[in-house]
């Protein structure tokens, strides 16, 4: 079974910033799982717990806080952090902090053992920690359309005793595990019901685009509206390039953009996806085209799962080619 699940936060920090993120998201990324196997690695030894559990919702909140918090048994670097601030950070409000400073406290924490030794601010870091968590795991959610399968009163309540070596289910890990396994299975057919609809609605945008004026269509599906031509020389498919780029879905929504980074990318035409690849050998330097990317030619049932790009998605690309280097 795959286990549509969060994307433990910390895990971002070994490997990406929010600067380098552009360059997972143009990368063809078609042997990129996209699933997160969120499944205990650690043996975690609790005591009882008083909370009280009425509902099934109870129940399922409370074991995705319990499961949230496992993340930071096995973790060196958060053993000696304030498990209590963890957990204040986790129950803190989605949007009344910083989530980029909370980024960037915890990187520095994590790149300098002198950082550490600061308590004030290995606090102010644990604190981070739980909110970067929280904002993680709500997003992920957010993109399955399941928040409302738990319940956030009862999902810091689970995470708080997580934190604490508490559970209620300390004495019945059967019991745990047939919650955990029912939310699976809801998240499963919630994502399916996603993934059906993102297709079609991708088929069905291109059925009637391909009938409005200046919507060129190539021989792959791939369909294209010339902005602005360029002149000289196009590129090969062996090209290195530079360009300037924005990216959406179908809603509109952009999930990157050199323009907003301020510089162009670079790339080479045979290392991204073969949208990107058969589209910017149209252009001439100069051009400025519009490119509606089939989920086939982009990034089909594996998207990176940072991009907030869902499984099967059309995509819509804005590109300027500055440059054949």
């Amino acid at each position: 079974m795959i286990r549509y699940f969060y994307f433990a936060a910390f895990l971002l920090f070994f490997s990406c910033s929010e600067e380098n993120n552009s360059d997972q998201i143009i990368a063809d990324q078609s042997k990129t799982p996209n699933e997160t196997n969120f499944s205990s690695q650690n043996k975690i030894d609790y005591g009882p717990s008083n909370v009280e559990l009425i509902t099934q919702k109870d129940s399922i909140s409370y074991v995705l806080g319990l499961k949230i918090s496992e993340q930071f048994y096995g973790q060196t670097e958060f053993k000696s952090l304030d498990r209590e601030l963890i957990s204040q950070g986790f129950s803190d409000e989605i949007g009344s902090y910083d989530i980029n400073k909370c980024f960037s406290d915890v990187q520095a924490y994590m790149a300098s053992e002198s950082t550490r030794d600061n308590k004030s601010f290995a606090d102010s870091c644990a604190r981070g920690v739980g909110r970067l968590s929280k904002d993680e795991f709500i997003k992920n959610m957010n993109k399955l359309e399941s928040l409302d399968l738990f319940d956030d009163k009862t999902l810091c309540l689970g995470f708080s005793d997580g934190i604490s070596l508490k559970n209620v289910f300390s004495n019945e890990p059967a019991t745990e595990m047939r919650i955990f396994e029912e939310l699976n299975q809801s998240l499963e057919i919630k994502n399916r019901e996603i993934v059906l609809r993102v297709k079609e609605e991708g088929i069905e945008f291109l059925k009637k685009n391909k009938t409005k004026k200046g919507i060129k269509e190539t021989k792959s599906g791939l369909q294209y509206k010339i902005l602005r031509k360029g002149k000289g020389p196009n590129p090969t498919e062996n090209s290195r390039v530079k360009v300037h780029y924005r990216g959406t879905v179908l809603s509109g929504e952009e999930f990157d953009s050199s323009y907003k980074r301020g510089e162009p990318s670079e790339f080479g035409l045979n290392q991204v996806i073969p949208g990107w690849t058969e589209g910017i050998q149209l252009m001439r330097p100069g051009a400025k085209f519009i490119f509606y990317i089939p989920q086939e030619l982009a990034y089909g049932a594996n998207p990176n799962p940072r991009s907030g790009i869902k499984p099967y998605s059309l995509l819509i690309f804005e590109v300027e080619l500055l440059e054949i280097l």
